[in-house]
């Protein structure tokens, strides 16, 4: 037995909403060991690394991450024997840079002046110089999406049976996995991407936003864009207005993809009204981006 045999089967929270809306049911990633979601992506990168015989004991990994990803690489890398090396940008949160050290992982950190990539281009410019390093790359690699199309997906339709379903991209993982598995239920499943307002995941242009991990001005290559019922533009005040209104109404502290992924959910929910249910995920809580949340 290991933590890693906890990752999964995450409660589903059905909000409080108004009358005339669909029900609104969001999944809680927090509960995850490592906190998000993307634990869930980590560990089976690692799996499927090591039954393919790319990982070997004492390898070092790296990865373009955000924190979350990281955080669930550097728990499966402590569990299993390997080095880990963290890429984050600049401007993402402090706490979740100390939270990887803290794990024994060695960040490093891009200069987000370059761009929402600038990380990538980061580890793919490390990569070249030390061919030792063992990029599993979340945003090329299957994993990420079979993690989702056999786990969360297959969770959800165990706990409700969604009419629709809404997520932010970033890897695109989250949203690939279960659009395909819900799709695969039942055509009729409405699934919705969510970014922030002036971004353009269909073209691949992000303009600079304050939501952490979405977005990046990509094209996700692990992306089927025919999967993309409609694109949802959510303002960062109405982020920041939901987080704090999931705080006081349902005692729940979540991260800013979170809040964004609620809004927009909530807005299709009106859009269909009542008899509804509608889905989305929360990748994770809110507590290690309370400096920031205290300062916007």
């Amino acid at each position: 037995m290991s933590i890693l045999q906890y990752i999964g089967n995450t409660p589903l929270l059905k909000l409080h909403t108004e009358p005339d809306m669909s029900e609104v049911y969001v999944k809680l990633e927090c509960f995850n060991p490592g906190g998000s979601i993307k634990s869930r992506v980590a560990v089976r990168m690692v799996e499927n690394a090591e039954r393919d015989h790319i990982l070997s004991e004492g390898d070092a990994i790296i990865e373009a991450t955000g924190g979350n990803t990281g955080v669930g690489l550097a728990i499966a890398a402590n569990v299993k024997g390997y080095k880990f090396i963290a890429v984050v940008p600049d401007n993402y949160s402090q706490k979740r840079m100390n939270i990887l050290r803290v794990y024994g992982a060695e960040v490093i950190t891009s200069d987000s002046s370059q761009g929402n990539d600038s990380h990538i281009l980061l580890v793919e410019k490390m990569v070249r110089e030390h061919p030792e390093y063992k990029w599993l790359n979340q945003f090329t690699n299957e994993a990420s999406v079979d993690a989702h199309y056999y786990g969360t997906g297959p969770e959800i339709v165990e706990q409700i049976m969604p009419d629709a379903f809404v997520a932010s991209i970033g890897s695109a993982g989250t949203f690939q996995g279960i659009a395909s598995y819900l799709k695969n239920i039942n055509s009729n499943i409405k699934t919705y991407v969510v970014q922030p307002e002036g971004c353009d995941i269909l073209n691949g242009k992000a303009i600079k936003h304050k939501i952490q991990g979405v977005s990046l001005g990509i094209k996700p290559p692990i992306l089927n864009y025919s999967l993309i019922d409609g694109y949802i533009d959510i303002e960062y005040a109405e982020v920041r207005k939901e987080i704090d209104e999931l705080v006081r109404k349902e005692g729940i502290l979540l991260g800013f993809s979170s809040g964004q992924n609620i809004v927009a959910a909530k807005r299709i929910a009106r859009e269909l009204g009542v008899g509804k249910k509608v889905c989305t995920v929360a990748p994770d809580g809110g507590e290690n981006y309370v400096d920031e949340l205290i300062c916007n």
